[in-house]
């Protein structure tokens, strides 16, 4: 059955370090979902360690997976193809993406608000795990493993604190302290074993999605989309590019300039360095910007201005 493109996929990405939980998570957080008749389909990360017949039920659940096992830069493309062909192809509503447990939330975020499928999903919702005894113990990690750690709770939308068990009352009221200094808007739900109310969960992702909805993102992350209707001025949009923020993270997106209009330009920009090349594709002229606490306004502005000056 082809996927109505009138209705916008759901994506909510589960997220966490190492051994945090996620895929007891999922294995619960699906069975809620399918008492809600979702037509769910999960993209793997990590195929190998997941117990595929428990979740098997019926041909309600299909699972895919990613090669190597990470989402990253490399991997981003195929990510966003898979998303494309779930969206084009599969009757799915809800697409859950397990990260790997070193993996960026960021990058995840990014493939699912590429330019080529922005229009068909909602915008992400990200759900964080954390094992309760491994955040009491961070400081034995790397600098860098340790930021990568807290940066997967940083971009999270709600907080799955889990396996609380293991620890005593005065070590996890410091872990809240700890992970409301870290992300003071996420909610944060207690959890032995990812055992959780699943209305605790729905009803925050509902929230988050009408908040995005006004375009207002609770937690710093968000994504702008800006369409194109036509060719547009080459110095102009350099100008745009070379003057964006350094709240903005990535751009990405594709571009016709008026002195060679038959040409499709991709343009990606991270880091403060613009990249771009020649395609050869039917794509729209829709550029996405993602960034922490972005100027949507002003940028829409700018952008207004390059398209009718």
């Amino acid at each position: 059955m082809i996927n109505n493109k009138n209705e916008k996929v759901s994506i909510t990405i589960v997220n966490g370090f190492l051994g945090s939980g996620k895929t007891t998570f999922l294995k619960h957080y699906i069975e809620q979902l399918l008492k809600k008749d979702e037509k769910i389909t999960i993209i793997m990360n990590e195929f190998g360690s997941f117990d595929v017949d428990s979740l098997l039920l019926g041909n309600d659940v299909s699972i895919h997976s990613l090669i190597n096992g990470c989402v990253c830069c490399d991997l981003n493309n195929d990510l966003v193809n898979q998303l494309k062909q779930l969206i084009d192809q599969t009757d799915t509503s809800h697409i859950l993406i397990e990260a790997t447990g070193l993996a960026h939330p960021f990058e995840i975020y990014s493939a699912c608000q590429d330019p080529t499928i922005i229009k068909n999903v909602h915008e992400p919702t990200i759900i964080g795990i954390v094992d309760a005894q491994r955040f009491t113990k961070k400081e034995v990690y790397s600098p860098s493993t340790t930021q990568l750690l807290e940066e997967q709770l940083r971009y999270s939308d709600t907080i799955i604190l889990n396996k609380t068990d293991l620890i005593g009352e005065e070590a996890l009221n410091e872990v809240k302290e700890n992970l409301n200094k870290l992300n003071p808007q996420a909610p944060i739900i207690i959890t032995t074993y990812s055992q959780f109310n699943d209305e605790q969960i729905n009803g925050k992702v509902i929230q988050h999605n009408e908040i995005q909805h006004k375009h207002i993102h609770h937690h710093g992350i968000q994504s702008m989309q800006y369409t194109f209707t036509a060719a547009i001025d080459r110095q102009l949009f350099y100008q745009f590019i070379m003057r964006l923020p350094d709240s903005v993270l990535r751009l990405k997106g594709f571009v016709k300039f008026r002195d060679l209009p038959e040409v499709t330009y991709e343009f990606q920009y991270a880091m403060g360095l613009p990249d771009y090349g020649i395609i050869y594709k039917d794509v729209p002229m829709t550029i996405v910007i993602i960034g922490e606490s972005l100027d949507t306004d002003r940028l829409r502005n700018q952008l207004d201005m390059i398209q009718f000056t």
